[in-house]
């Protein structure tokens, strides 16, 4: 289209050459002609380099979208290697080649403690002996044909089978899972089979910065729908539209484009994971791609548009200051020859000369046109190179935040794995108890410092002020250090002028905490770190230096931002990038500051806090009361999770509370009922009926409307704890619960 373009253009100027040799023109024809020579060639490399980047916006778009499509298929492949693991692991189990199934029921449900995934386990002919979602010995109904038949399959083998979708005959909903032969003793075939619901599987495809217009759908190796983002109660069991099926069987790995049932022309990008077989697809309207990839450029556009309309406005100009000039000498003119247009170079007239000038004068305002242009465009690259460091950034914390969740796994599963080979060995015992517990303390600390920072920096936390003795705060933050023993690989000194400030004085000693820690972690076995607070100018100001590793000029820059981290000395200690971040944001909603110096690497960092502080100092805060033994109150317990229901009942009975417990809604409202207790702890998310439901139903009951009524349950955001309210809860605790949080929730509702 360009070249037409460029050939229609070249015959229209030489046609015009052509005219002015024959007939004498007029000199605002000559000056619209040489405007027309400048600006023609000018605009066709325009419209050629907006195409050339209109394309190339395209096709990074249609990259992220197989970009996506592939972290899609690497988060199925995660979710079934664990379920992969599991059933390994379980195939190997003594109890289970002995044929003791009872107590490998036991050990499935033990193994299966991650939320969404279950255990099954079928006989040759493909009939559950039990499953993990009921309780053992519950009837199960009949398997189908294709049951039988997939089992036959997976017997036939040795190793894993992935299944496609299936029914489940224990639950009645589509579910998927992974599956091993397994041989016992007496000669008898069975499958262990790890499987989980699809809606568990929904809810794993990405979200985070997906746009609602995007849709991610994954099939199974018939081309069965699996897992959907949108809407995904409609389409999941079902098949896609023909020519879709076509490109999931034939193993289309690229990029497509087709029409949806609702006559939306998609761009569709289609990856395979090699592990299960399964397809995941990303579809995007076109018209969505072609948008975003037109705005890129639409401001480089407007900008060339304004550029012409400039240079036209300026001919004109110049044609009537030349006119003007040129009728002082039009006797003369009309004596010349008009033939032929001499070239401007030849002519020895003045006038022409000033017009020749004023031409240049046009040309230097289309070359700061082409300035304005580049810099543009240099401007979009630039923030294309932000986006990808950004990206990269994001990369980097993701492998971070794998590194750091497998290690903790890690142990515990091979804890867990180990139990059963010491059983009797109570040392052993022991030692591994220890390992899962601090394990399972540092892995809930990672995730409560993801969760706790992303309600910090996006603002949403809550601050309850109250007068700080900042003093006291250090004080209480260095005690907590050297309980931990930081005292032992670590010199700490200290230099502390009283001063108050008005904040909240858990955010306060929080941010004290990580900057300490923050210290310790970059400095080695050793070194020194100093805490220096102080008043000065109307302002607390605490600095915390070390003699640690520093800061490159580059990594001081965006130390304060969010994923980024330093090389840690000890990678023990852990972190995610996040702390400062945190830092910075809390100190900014308690209308102070963070500042990061570091004369270079190697000569260690000082970080100073800023608070506007208060003239008159509060009396001391007291220290958090310390919970006493339990009352004798009565307590029940609801929880669905054995293990969970169990380490409860037993931590709230050494506290002194006379504690009984259900195993699910409906027996803890009988349970409720016959005692009459004076708290009930409620899980929400039960196999019968919901804990929502079992508190209204107490609450509706005037004998057992007075029990107070706590939700213990892993949904923790703000929706859902004003849900519990509505629903009739006095108190909403989010797993895992201190033991002394919940002992104190208790005192206070007897109290």
């Amino acid at each position: 289209m360009g070249g037409l373009m460029a050939r229609f253009a070249v015959r229209r100027v030489g046609a015009a050459v052509s005219r002015c040799r024959r007939t004498p023109m007029k000199v605002r024809s000559h000056i619209a002609l040489l405007v027309l020579a400048v600006l023609v060639p000018t605009v066709l490399f325009s419209v050629l380099a907006l195409d050339v980047l209109l394309k190339a916006e395209r096709k990074a778009a249609l990259r992220s979208m197989q970009e996506l499509a592939r972290a899609s298929v690497n988060v199925m492949d995660r979710e079934m290697t664990f379920a992969m693991a599991t059933a390994h692991t379980l195939s190997t189990s003594r109890v289970l080649h002995a044929g003791d199934f009872k107590q490998f029921y036991e050990q499935a449900t033990a193994a299966n403690t991650r939320a969404g995934i279950r255990a099954a386990l079928l006989d040759e002919t493909g009939q559950q002996i039990f499953n993990t979602v009921r309780e053992y010995g519950s009837p199960i109904a009949p398997p189908g044909v294709a049951a039988k038949a997939r089992v036959r399959h997976v017997l036939a083998g040795t190793g894993p089978v992935f299944s496609d979708l299936i029914k489940g005959s224990a639950t009645g909903k589509y579910v998927v899972g992974v599956e091993y032969p397994v041989g016992l003793r007496d000669g008898r075939r069975v499958v262990v089979n790890e499987w989980m619901f699809v809606d568990h599987l929904n809810r794993l495809l990405p979200a985070q910065d997906v746009p609602g217009s995007w849709l991610i759908a994954v099939f199974d190796k018939q081309g069965i729908t699996i897992a959907r983002n949108r809407h995904p109660d409609k389409f999941v069991g079902k098949p896609p539209r023909p020519e879709r099926l076509r490109t999931i069987l034939a193993g289309f790995e690229g990029v497509s484009r087709a029409y949806t049932r609702d006559g939306i022309e998609m761009y569709g990008a289609w990856e395979r994971s090699s592990l299960t077989g399964w397809t995941v697809g990303v579809g995007v309207p076109v018209a969505e791609i072609e948008r975003t990839a037109a705005q890129s450029v639409a401001l480089l556009a407007a900008g060339f548009l304004i550029a012409i309309l400039l240079a036209l406005g300026g001919a004109v100009l110049f044609s009537r200051r030349l006119l003007r000039s040129i009728r002082h000498v039009s006797a003369a003119a009309d004596m010349l020859p008009c033939y032929e247009i001499p070239p401007v170079a030849d002519l020895r007239v003045e006038e022409m000369n000033r017009l020749q000038r004023s031409l240049h004068d046009a040309g230097s305002m289309l070359a700061a046109a082409e300035r304005s242009r580049q810099e543009h465009l240099h401007q979009a690259v630039q923030a294309r190179q932000l986006a990808e460091e950004q990206n990269r950034s994001k990369d980097e914390f993701l492998a971070m935040l794998g590194h750091e969740l497998r290690n903790p796994l890690a142990a515990i599963v091979s804890g867990s794995t180990l139990l059963d080979r010491v059983a009797g060995d109570q040392a052993q015992i022991a030692r591994i108890g220890t390992i899962i517990a601090r394990q399972s303390q540092h892995l809930t600390k990672l995730v409560d410092d993801l969760l706790d920072a992303h309600r910090i920096l996006s603002g949403k936390v809550n601050l309850r002020r109250a007068p700080v003795d900042l003093k006291q705060a250090v004080q209480t933050c260095l005690t907590g250090f050297e309980a931990r023993g930081a005292m032992q690989t670590h010199r700490i000194e200290a230099e502390l002028t009283g001063v108050t400030i008005e904040g909240d004085p858990t955010r306060i000693e929080q941010m004290i905490c990580n900057l300490v820690d923050n210290a310790l972690k970059y400095t080695p076995r050793g070194g020194t770190v100093q805490l220096a607070l102080r008043q000065e100018d109307g302002q607390a100001v605490l600095a915390i230096a070390d003699n640690g590793i520093g800061m490159s000029a580059e990594l001081l820059e965006k130390a304060q931002d969010v994923f980024v981290q330093g090389q840690v000395v000890n990678r023990a200690k852990g972190g995610l990038g996040i702390g400062l971040a945190v830092v910075k944001s809390l100190a900014a909603q308690h209308g102070g500051t963070l500042e990061a110096r570091s004369p270079g690497v190697g000569q260690g960092s000082v970080f100073t806090l800023r608070f506007p502080a208060l003239p008159i100092v509060p009396a001391a805060v007291s220290a958090p009361a310390t919970v006493g033994e339990g009352t004798g109150a009565s307590v029940i317990v609801v929880e669905d999770n054995p293990d969970v229901r169990d380490l409860m009942v037993l931590m709230l009975t050494t506290h002194g509370f006379s504690v009984q417990a259900a195993e699910n809604g409906r027996r803890g409202l009988e349970l409720a009922r016959q005692t009459r207790p004076l708290v009930a702890l409620i899980d929400i998310d039960m196999p019968d009926i919901s804990g929502h439901e079992v508190a209204r139903q107490l609450k509706a009951d005037p004998d057992t409307a007075g029990i107070r009524l706590v939700a213990v349950t892993g949904y923790g955001l703000p929706v859902e704890k004003a849900r519990a309210v509505e629903a009739g809860f006095d108190r909403h605790l989010t797993k895992p619960v201190p033991v002394e949080l919940l002992v104190e929730c208790i005192k206070q509702l007897v109290a």
